[in-house]
């Protein structure tokens, strides 16, 4: 069809696809002069006697325009379905007609790829911001589409299209049926694997068939694959109803066990079990995954990938940082690394100091440490949180009874409400462990700020100080450093006596309000996604850890000098010149809209 004109206006340019009785092809609109992608659909007899009752002679020659002539034309029904539906997140659908024997829908060009395509060449380097932005997007378009009375009934990544700026449209509302009176409405067809048991029986349907076929497609987002696939409709029936599903959480970094709940209810073959609608679902499904802006940046540089003409990307995406650009492996293994170490330094120290496992030398010493780390290299909350608990009991071996309840309850509140939503979290709050045995501790702060939005960057940084705190009363007495030999040993003072002394001391409440104060700071500056910005934010947060330290020297020497250790102080500017070099390499975008107080628990499936 190349060269020869659709509809005495529209230049064919290439076939962007074909499938059933109907190609896509790519065109140029001469008249409005912008790209358009047409479905050309081919009418058998039945659709044209149907369509027309005339002459064929005459129907292979007319150009129809009365649509009222042309009820049961296929793509007709698509063509007005889309024509109620209006929003950035579902293709739009400029015209319908039909000439001779083939009617053609005139829709929106997306140039990008699908679903299945991004699945098929990226599924592993998928993150959870990017699952966010093609979720988010979908159930927007089925969100827009159902109070509009429309059923799509054939959400599939084939019908999912994600173009050259990451934004995500839902295509095809060929099999889609208006509700009736009652919200029902009935389909002819589907696609097995992202259809639900009551469409393959030719049930009444209603909304809870399109969250289905959502829910699979985020199943497949997650885990890398469809497990209702099978040959024919019993078989899939079958599949869904005996299905032996993996636990998404275990799959992909991040996300939370408590995803597996909302996921599987919306996966239910009941749809009464399932959530009444796709707003509910996504409501609750949205809070376990990742940012949508930032994936939405992740899915352009993606796309940009795929297409040959990747070098004309400035014009379409703005070009990410070094970090936005590190791959999500690359992100897993450092950020494995970050709590093995993290876990490894707490374990050596609390096992170190539990009498009962009888020093480094002992093999359940070194047994538990492994078990520890092991934990960590493979879900770092799940390291953190045995690790401090490990911490706690070394507490109450060595009579730091108060500390210990201190210690745990705050632990466990850290856990629930922040460090269980994902490695940084969960890496941050422990980091005081690493840097403290360098003496590098001051970084923690500027750091926890640069990752985290600002709820959980207050949480983190206060739960850092405490186990600051806690470590330093195992010998340092210094919540920036430890002395190593002395932190290690297993003839430790009394810590609880060490721990209250420090906190009777100025200089150690003007390190604890610096820190509060230069994360917030930081936390703040970062929220723009500027480097710019973010360097000034870590500038002005490193000024107020060399404040507080100033304080505190000028405490300490009964208000002699303001002078503080000049090692210290090297080390706190130090921290903020390397924080600026991460501040360039690009700036995380955290969503400021995520609440830490707990929401209603998943229904059970």
């Amino acid at each position: 069809m190349q060269g020869q004109m659709i509809l005495n206006r529209y230049r064919p340019i290439s076939e962007a696809g074909a499938g059933g009785f109907a190609t896509v092809q790519l065109a140029w609109d001469t008249r409005i002069q912008r790209r358009v992608a047409i479905k050309c659909i081919q009418l058998d007899d039945n659709n044209l006697t149907n369509a027309h009752p005339a002459d064929p002679a005459f129907l292979e020659h007319q150009h129809y325009a009365d649509a009222h002539s042309l009820e049961n034309v296929p793509g007709l029904d698509e063509a007005r379905t889309a024509a109620l539906l209006s929003d950035n997140s579902i293709v739009g659908v400029y015209d319908f007609e039909v000439q001779g024997k083939t009617a053609y829908l005139i829709m929106e060009y997306v140039d990008g790829l699908t679903l299945t395509e991004l699945l098929h060449e990226y599924s592993n380097d998928l993150s959870l911001n990017a699952i966010a932005a093609i979720f988010s997007s979908v159930a927007q378009a089925l969100k827009i589409a159902h109070e509009n009375q429309v059923l799509h009934l054939d959400i599939k990544p084939d019908n999912i299209l994600i173009n050259r700026q990451g934004q995500v449209k839902v295509t095809d509302f060929g099999l889609s049926a208006l509700s009736s009176a009652r919200g029902f409405g009935t389909a002819s067809g589907g696609t097995i694997g992202y259809m639900p048991p009551e469409q393959m029986r030719r049930e009444n349907l209603d909304a809870r068939c399109d969250e289905w076929a959502l829910a699979s497609i985020t199943y497949e987002m997650l885990t890398g694959k469809n497990p209702f696939f099978a040959d024919d409709l019993s078989l899939a029936e079958a599949a869904i109803v005996d299905a032996e599903l993996v636990l998404p959480s275990l799959c992909i970094d991040g996300l939370s066990s408590e995803a597996d709940d909302v996921l599987f209810y919306a996966l239910d073959p009941d749809r009464e079990e399932r959530y009444d609608n796709v707003v509910d679902f996504a409501e609750e499904m949205e809070r376990f995954l990742g940012d949508s802006v930032k994936g939405q940046k992740e899915l352009a540089v993606l796309v940009g990938q795929a297409r040959e003409d990747f070098a004309d990307e400035e014009d379409y995406v703005e070009r990410l940082s070094v970090l936005d650009r590190w791959s999500s492996r690359g992100k897993s293994i450092f950020s494995r690394v970050w709590s093995v170490l993290n876990v490894g330094i707490i374990a050596f120290i609390a096992l170190g100091h539990i009498p009962a496992i009888d020093g480094w030398t002992s093999p359940l010493f070194w047994g538990i440490g492994v078990l520890l780390v092991l934990a960590a290299a493979i879900k770092p909350h799940l390291g953190a949180i045995l690790s401090l608990l490990a911490l706690t009991i070394a507490l109450f071996a060595n009579s730091a009874l108060l500390l210990a309840l201190v210690l745990v309850a705050s632990a466990i509140l850290w856990w629930f409400f922040v460090g269980r939503r994902g490695n940084n979290q969960a890496n941050s709050a422990l980091s005081p462990a690493l840097f403290g045995t360098a003496g590098f501790n001051q970084i923690s702060p500027l750091l926890i700020g640069f990752l985290l939005n600002t709820k959980e960057a207050l949480i983190n940084i206060a739960f850092a100080l405490i186990l600051s705190i806690t470590l330093a009363g195992f010998g340092s007495s210094s919540l920036l450093g430890w002395n190593t030999e002395a932190f290690w040993s297993t003839s430790t003072s009394d810590i609880q006596q060490t721990v209250g002394t420090l906190l009777t001391l100025p200089e150690t409440w003007c390190i604890v309000i610096s820190w509060l104060a230069a994360a917030l700071i930081v936390r703040l500056f970062c929220l723009k996604g500027s480097r710019l910005f973010a360097a000034f934010g870590v500038l002005l947060g490193d000024a107020l850890l060399v404040g507080g330290l100033c304080l505190g020297a000028w405490f300490a020497s009964s208000y002699a000098t303001f002078m503080p250790d000049p090692l210290t102080l090297g080390l706190t500017i130090g921290a903020g010149v390397l924080m600026l070099g991460v501040c360039f390499l690009g700036v995380p975008v955290r969503e400021e809209k995520e609440t830490l107080a707990p929401q209603s628990e998943a229904k059970e499936s």
